[in-house]
Parts: C-alpha cells; structure tokens; sequence
C-alpha cells in the first residue's frame, strides 16, 4: 500500500539546510521540543492507492498513522531526519523496509522517499527523491562437508549496504543534498550474480569483510524545478545485489 506523509503543526523559516534529528514515539517522528511530529496516513481515493500531505498539530494526527503494507511484507515509518526550509516548508521522509527469507537466509532493505511539503500543507503525490539507505543480507552457500571445505567453513555470504544523505547550501529552494554510500561483502570476492562454489576454494586470507569500489560512492543531487525531483550529478551504478533482498 502506498504511504502518505503527514507533516504535524507550523513550521519556522530557518537561513539554512540542516538535518534535524527527530525522536520515535509510537507510530510519529516528533521534534526534540515535542511542538510537531511526522506520522504517516495511507489512503484510497477512487479505488486508487494515492499519497496526501497534510499539516495536523499533534493531538490531530489521524489514527490511521503508519505500519506494514497489506502483504507484511513491506512496513512504512518517518525517516528520523528532516530539513527545514527558509519558505516555512519542510523535506521529510518515509522509509519502506522490505524483507524477504529464502533457504538458509534472508535479507531486509530500506529505501527512502523524501518529500517536499511546504507551510499550508500542499504537496504532490510524488517523492522529490527515493534512494536505498541500508540493506543487509545473508546467503547459503554449503550445502555438504565438501562446500564446508571449499568455503573454509564460512557457508553464508554476507552483503551489507549503508547510505548517508546530508543536507548542504541556503535552503530558500530546495537545498544541495550529499548522498554517500559503503557496500560491503564477505568473504571478499563473492558476488550474487556468481557462483561461489564454482570458484577456487577461499583460504583464511579471503575470511574478511571486502568494500565494494563501485557500490561505495558518493553523488551530489540537485533539485531540478522541471522535473519535479532531484537529480545526481552523475548517474548511479546498479547496485540491487546489495539493495534488493
């Protein structure tokens, strides 16, 4: 089900982007000084999953906030961050984690979508940008003593995937937002599109958690007014081997 973002109570123009950290209560994202939250509605119009911003002081945020998505598959809550914005708007977030368990493993995955909402509570339907923040997966990989051997005795493979996003410039139109990732693999060299059996057998120098060179990056976006959302200052690689579980 889609997720509709809920932005609670007035919002003060600030000179600058910052992220502000919020702080979890139930089903919202409150500020520090507890004056507004972000929470989460999900609605159907017309027979259609649509997503509606909304301005709402706390005691009016509505009792549908928030939770898992009809399959239980997919759980929606705020992202713990928001930026400010110098026109009484905000950029807040929701974030999707997806899981998925398969034999001898599993994997979960977030993906964030940011919006924009400004101070009479007016937004599209649509994020101003989605990117995956955090993944973590485990993978079998012995399936009899002689895997056991060739893995040398590590019979899961193990992705991680972690993404910082900072804010940066005057936030009088959208600000600048810096997105800086670490993909992580062990034992080194394995990889989800290959397999690990079908290569040389892993010694005790290979049992340490390897970097990814390409899916650790950084990009800058810049918000593009025609297009509606932000856009990289160069294009993102493919990196679902670690973002999709």
């Amino acid at each position: 089900m889609i997720t509709a973002l809920v932005l609670i109570a007035a919002v003060q123009a600030v000179p600058s982007a910052r992220l502000e950290t919020l702080t979890f209560t139930d089903d919202r994202a409150c500020t520090s000084d507890g004056a507004w939250c972000v929470g989460l509605v999900k609605e159907i119009r017309d027979g259609e999953q649509v997503v509606r911003p909304i301005l709402r002081t706390p005691d009016a945020l509505p009792s549908q906030a928030g939770g898992g998505g009809d399959d239980a598959v997919a759980y929606f809550k705020p992202w713990s961050r928001l930026v400010r914005l110098a026109d009484g708007g905000v950029l807040a977030g929701v974030q999707v984690e997806t899981s998925s368990m398969y034999s001898g493993g599993g994997g979960q995955a977030t993906e964030l979508r940011l919006y924009r909402l400004n101070a009479q509570g007016d937004a599209g339907p649509s994020p101003v940008l989605t990117v995956p923040i955090g993944a973590e997966l485990t993978i079998r990989a012995c399936f009899s003593e002689a895997d056991m051997k060739q893995r040398a005795g590590a019979c899961h493979d193990e992705y991680g995937f972690e993404a910082q996003l900072t804010a940066t410039g005057e936030a009088g139109a959208l600000p600048v937002l810096d997105y800086v990732t670490t993909a992580t693999a062990f034992p080194r060299g394995v990889s989800r599109s290959e397999d690990s059996l079908e290569k040389p057998p892993l010694t005790s120098a290979d049992l340490v958690i390897a970097t990814d060179p390409k899916c650790s990056y950084s990009r800058r976006f810049i918000f593009d007014a025609a297009a509606g959302e932000y856009r990289p200052d160069s294009a993102l690689p493919d990196c679902s081997d670690y973002t999709v579980p």
